[in-house]
């Protein structure tokens, strides 16, 4: 049960519903901190792309707001916010399936 809540909820939820509250803590705050960094990233430019589509610097294309986002750099913290939660999501997965429940 406790994989299956990280792998569906959100990492470090198996492991609090098993009741290792430490455990869960290590991979839910990494990955908070790494999702809101990408949210983050994420807004700024969705804001962006909307500015320029309201200001008509934008075609409404789709293929047009596909080359946009496809051209516009990825910023270093945005991927690494992006390597930090998949390894949280899977380690808490993982940790969830082989640690042996205490008691």
């Amino acid at each position: 049960m406790g994989a299956l809540l990280s792998a569906l909820v959100f990492p470090g939820a198996g492991q609090y519903y098993l009741g290792r509250r430490t455990r869960a803590l290590l991979f839910l705050a990494p990955a908070v901190v790494a999702a809101i960094v990408y949210f983050n990233f994420a807004l700024d430019a969705a804001n962006t792309m909307a500015d320029q589509l309201l200001s008509g610097k934008l075609a409404a294309d789709p293929a047009a707001i596909e080359a946009q986002l496809a051209s516009a750099p990825t910023p270093v913290s945005a991927t690494l916010a992006e390597i930090v939660f998949v390894l949280c999501y899977v380690g808490s997965i993982v940790e969830a399936l082989v640690v042996k429940p205490q008691g």
